[in-house]
């Protein structure tokens, strides 16, 4: 494939990060106030990735809270999966959220709306 893994391990302020081969994966909180430096490598990554695999891809997303400018780079990254070749096919995207977060679960709603992929809801049990 060419591109290299991201590892990020996760702060009080940002989420960690697994993306590779078949694999993404952002879970935790994402509140950093700098979520463009952050998620830009993200999204450029993800943009390279469906330009160059073509491999079936789960993608986990789970945040126990995210700003509002984390979540337009979320809806970016998504939004590049969309374009994925036979995406209903290749992509499966897990939204997690906390049971009785309504909110959350509300977001993962609004960003499926926009785009034409696949989308599975989980509630889990609050840790």
């Amino acid at each position: 494939m060419g591109l290299d893994i991201i590892k990020i391990e996760p702060t009080k302020v940002t989420p960690g990060v697994l993306f590779l081969e078949g694999h993404l994966e952002i879970k935790g909180r994402s509140i950093s106030e700098n979520a463009t430096d952050f998620y830009r490598p993200l999204e450029a990554w993800v943009a390279a990735y469906v330009q160059q695999t073509a491999v079936r891809t789960r993608v986990v997303l789970s945040f126990d809270f995210i700003n509002t400018a984390s979540t337009k780079w979320v809806y970016a990254i998504v939004k590049r999966l969309a374009l994925y070749p036979n995406v209903h096919e290749m992509v499966s995207i897990e939204w997690f959220y906390e049971k009785g977060d309504e909110d959350q679960y509300e977001l993962g709603q609004i960003i499926h709306s926009f785009i034409d992929c696949p989308f599975i809801y989980y509630e889990t049990e609050q840790t």
